[in-house]
C-alpha cells in the first residue's frame, strides 16, 4: 500500500529515477538554472534543498570532530559528482547561510511543443545571472548597429 507516501515514481524505476536527480541536481548546481518538465522540477527542489542543508550544517561544524567532512562525503553520496559537491559547499552553501529555507525557485512556463508536457525553469534564488553572449560578425558585435 501507497499510504502517506507523496513523492512521484515519474514513471521510472528506481535506480533510473535516483540517477535522474543526481544528473538534473549536478546540472543545477553547475547552472543554477535548468529547463525541466514541472514533475521532475517540483521533485527535484525537494532533492537539492536538502543537500544545500547538508552542506550548510557541513560549513556551520567547523569542528575537530570530522562533521564537516561526514557532511561532504553524505552530499558525495547522494549526489555522486566530486565538482557539483566542490561547488556546492564553496560558492552555493555559502550564499544560505542567514536562509533557512527555500533555496531554490520553480516558475511555470509554456508547454512543450512536442508533446505539450508542461515545462519549468528551476533555478536558485539570489543566483547572480551571467551576462549574454554577444557574437563577432566582421569585427563588430551581433547585436550593435554602427551609426
Amino acid at each position: 500500500m501507497r499510504h502517506r507516501r507523496h513523492r512521484s515514481r515519474l514513471n521510472r524505476t528506481t535506480e533510473h529515477r535516483t540517477a535522474l536527480m543526481r544528473n538534473l541536481a549536478a546540472a543545477l548546481i553547475e547552472h543554477e538554472i535548468i529547463r525541466t518538465t514541472e514533475p521532475k522540477a517540483k521533485q527535484l527542489r525537494q532533492f537539492v534543498e536538502r543537500l544545500i542543508t547538508i552542506a550548510k550544517d557541513g560549513l556551520a561544524a567547523r569542528d575537530d570532530a570530522g562533521a564537516g567532512l561526514a557532511k561532504r562525503r553524505l552530499a558525495f553520496a547522494r549526489l555522486n559528482n566530486k565538482e557539483a559537491v566542490k561547488r556546492l559547499f564553496t560558492d552555493i552553501a555559502p550564499r544560505y547561510t542567514a536562509r533557512n529555507g527555500g533555496f531554490t525557485r520553480v516558475v511555470k512556463t509554456a508547454p512543450r511543443m512536442g508533446d505539450g508536457a508542461p515545462m519549468a525553469f528551476i533555478e536558485l534564488i539570489d543566483r547572480v545571472p551571467k551576462e549574454p553572449k554577444t557574437h563577432k560578425v566582421g569585427g563588430v558585435k551581433a547585436g550593435k548597429t554602427t551609426a
